[in-house]
């Protein structure tokens, strides 16, 4: 079983999901964009649908499309496939990954359903769900630690999850050092095998030093090459590189993480459209999208990072 968790190590991408003007999915785009992704050597893998992914606003029909396309590419390339799902429910979980085990899927990030955050919880409960899943499925499973902390699972319960065998991997994105740090140590005296992926951008560098085996974060849509490079010097135990580089990062990661959140995506797909990756920079309802003005600025201090020997992608550029 190690070597399946061996593949979860290194930067994975949640990548955007590219529309067409008219709000349909464009294939078109999604298939450059992912094959741009799998083909740069400091990417492992390649996440659908997430958050970043604009995963509440697809559809199931929508999201099985995604999957498809990206998985052969990720697959033809020799990197890990990742979708996600948000179930609601045990029998709707199992439904859903039992469907992914018929595409080129490697593992599956589950969003924790709804009931995990309605008032005081159990934790037997969601232990529970994820001994059923285990049971009943057989893909790797990625869990994700959102940041609500309604929705938190403590270290111990961390633990108890992680020691079923199909739990590979876990996305540690509560943005609370201090939880972070708890859990990363718990799992190490547990001798736990499951590999930690940060999804805190504010603090990818710390996070190596803490034991992180790679991260997971939406904002590495953005200058790839030098998240990829972060990651493998944090890896290596380089920790003065990687904390280099997140600070030649730092004003491109506050721009497409400033508030409100919930527009990062739009953000991002501003930046990508530039560089000539995806065709319109659309955005789902109830999403707002953002102004010219706080567009010009995003690209100003992307072209800003570009100069600082920065050298991204270029054979589709927009002029």
């Amino acid at each position: 079983m190690a070597a399946i968790h061996d593949k979860f190590s290194g930067l994975f991408i949640p990548y955007v999901t590219p529309f067409n003007q008219d709000g349909s999915l464009d294939v078109e785009s999604l298939t450059r964009l992912t094959k741009h992704f799998a083909a740069l050597p400091g990417v492992a893998g390649l996440v659908s649908c997430a958050r970043i992914g604009e995963s509440p606003v697809l559809s199931i029909a929508e999201k099985r499309q995604v999957y498809e396309v990206c998985g052969k590419i990720a697959q033809d390339a020799g990197k890990v496939h990742i979708a996600t799902i948000a179930p609601q429910s045990t029998d709707e979980a199992v439904a859903l990954i039992n469907d992914l085990d018929n595409l080129a899927v490697d593992g599956v990030m589950i969003f924790p359903p709804l009931l995990f955050s309605w008032g005081k919880v159990d934790n037997n409960l969601k232990v529970r769900f994820f001994e059923d899943l285990a049971r009943e499925t057989k893909l790797p499973v990625v869990l994700f630690q959102i940041p609500v902390k309604s929705y938190y699972y403590d270290p111990d319960t961390i633990c108890r999850i992680a020691r079923l065998e199909n739990v590979v991997a876990f996305k540690e994105a509560s943005f609370d050092i201090e939880l972070f740090t708890n859990t990363a140590k718990q799992l190490q005296r547990d001798k736990s095998p499951m590999r930690i992926l940060t999804g805190n951008d504010r603090f990818v560098a710390e996070s190596y030093q803490l034991g992180a085996n790679g991260a997971l974060i939406g904002v590495a849509n953005v200058a790839t090459e030098k998240w990829g490079a972060m990651d493998c010097a944090g890896r290596a135990g380089k920790f003065d590189e990687a904390f280099r580089i997140q600070k030649e990062l730092e004003s491109v990661k506050e721009l497409v993480f400033s508030e409100p959140i919930v527009e990062a995506v739009a953000r991002i797909k501003a930046v990508l459209h530039y560089e000539g990756l995806i065709k319109t920079a659309h955005v789902r309802r109830p999403q707002l999208g953002i102004s010219d003005a706080e567009k010009k600025q995003l690209l100003e201090s992307y072209r800003a990072l570009k100069n600082n020997q920065f050298r991204p992608h270029s054979a589709h550029q927009a002029a």
